[in-house]
């Protein structure tokens, strides 16, 4: 068996290079219209709203990888846009064509190391993820077996439990729900000064009192607040019993930084990661005791090869792995792997009823009563949309 070709999509409605101010991404709902604090808040023109500042890089792409025996394996990542495929076409397809699609170990480090010169991560892991995750689909459904069978099977056959990432402005709607805790996505950083530190104390405390002490709480920063806000905050709102701040910091080279954080906040868990981009920078951060909990992104990591390594090397650590995203592809990890004891599940549309957060795949499983169970199918269990999408080129040569 060998990959004989690799076909490209975009999400139907992104006109070439419209970046992601139109199309799908922008009706994420609360995602991209309701305020969250983000690294571009620091400048008053893109502190409103994300879909002002984000570009093709955060739009939507799909692949697909057929081999010579006609079996197919899928993938649809939600960031990398064109701009991921034009790697996979012009470049990752010389070390894929021709090749066996088991061999994805290698593959992947052929595509690591060819990209060095210019990658290192971001677009790079981004195209990357969606070869990965489809060849991981591909290999499923050769076998016959679900993903999470391969790498490991079943250590949660009840189901998976999850939280679910929420806006603030719709946490009413999930206090009696059965997810094990609401994260919320704060709408004030440092660039708020006194007064979003005001603003988030007084909103930490509301979502406290509305969930009531059943539920954890937990923040999502987005890379806005820096070392003091989170140190000043995490004083003011010990009595709410807040369970993490996710990702007060910028990644990329802020292991030590991250520790010294995670020890001002303490009893308050850092959890970060999910914006690191490659195995080695977890390394990097477990080893300088710079998080409580890690959070790689399946779709920005480079796929599920690499987070395989990092949940490996978690456990050496005994930091658990909660993979940041809201879809079946880190479900299929969180269920074979022992050292994730939950998931996430993001809201999508306007954050009140539970719903896939894009629509590029079929046969996505929700969530029932806070646990998320996976279906028995080979590979991910999940198909293309092929009425949201547009062919991006021929494939890969």
């Amino acid at each position: 068996m060998k990959i004989k070709e690799i076909r490209l999509y975009l999400a139907a409605d992104h006109p070439p290079a419209a970046g992601a101010e139109t199309g799908d991404i922008a009706r994420r709902g609360w995602v991209t219209q309701l305020r969250v604090a983000n690294p571009m808040s620091i400048y008053p023109r893109f502190a409103e709203s994300r879909k002002s500042w984000m570009g093709p890089g955060q739009d939507h792409y799909a692949i697909e990888i057929e081999t010579d025996t006609g079996d197919v394996g899928v993938c649809a990542n939600y960031y990398g846009g064109r701009m991921a495929c034009d790697i996979i076409q012009n470049h990752f397809g010389r070390f894929l064509i021709g090749q066996d699609p088991f061999d994805t170990a290698r593959l992947w480090d052929q595509m690591d190391r060819a990209s060095l010169p210019y990658g290192l991560g971001g677009l790079t892991s981004m195209a990357m993820a969606g070869v990965d995750l489809a060849l991981w689909d591909l290999k499923g459904k050769v076998t016959g077996q679900p993903v999470y069978r391969l790498i490991g099977g079943a250590t949660k056959p009840d189901g998976i439990p999850c939280y679910l990432t929420t806006h603030p402005d719709t946490v009413a709607n999930w206090r009696d729900s059965g997810f094990l805790g609401i994260k919320v996505a704060a709408p004030y950083g440092q660039e708020s000064g006194l007064s979003g530190l005001d603003a988030m104390q007084k909103m930490i405390g509301q979502v406290r009192e509305t969930v009531g002490t059943g539920k954890e709480i937990m923040v999502d920063c987005y890379m806005s607040w820096g070392m003091e806000f989170a140190t000043r905050l995490a004083e003011r709102v010990r009595p709410f019993d807040v369970k993490w701040f996710e990702d007060p910091l910028p990644s990329g080279f802020a292991a030590a930084a991250n520790r010294t954080l995670r020890d001002r906040i303490s009893p308050i868990l850092l959890a970060n990661g999910n914006l690191e981009f490659h195995h080695r920078a977890y390394a990097e951060l477990l080893d300088a005791g710079g998080s409580d909990i890690i959070q790689p992104e399946i779709h920005w990591v480079g796929g599920l090869t690499p987070l395989l390594w990092i949940g490996a090397y978690a456990g050496r650590h005994h930091v658990p792995v909660v993979p940041h995203g809201p879809n079946i592809y880190p479900h299929h990890f969180v269920m074979a792997h022992a050292g994730s004891p939950y998931a996430e599940f993001v809201t999508g549309g306007d954050g009140t009823t539970v719903c896939a957060i894009f629509d590029l795949l079929l046969d996505q499983p929700l969530p029932v009563d806070g646990r998320m169970h996976l279906p028995d199918r080979p590979g991910f269990g999940v198909r293309l949309n092929f009425d949201r999408l547009r062919p991006y080129g021929t494939g890969a040569t």
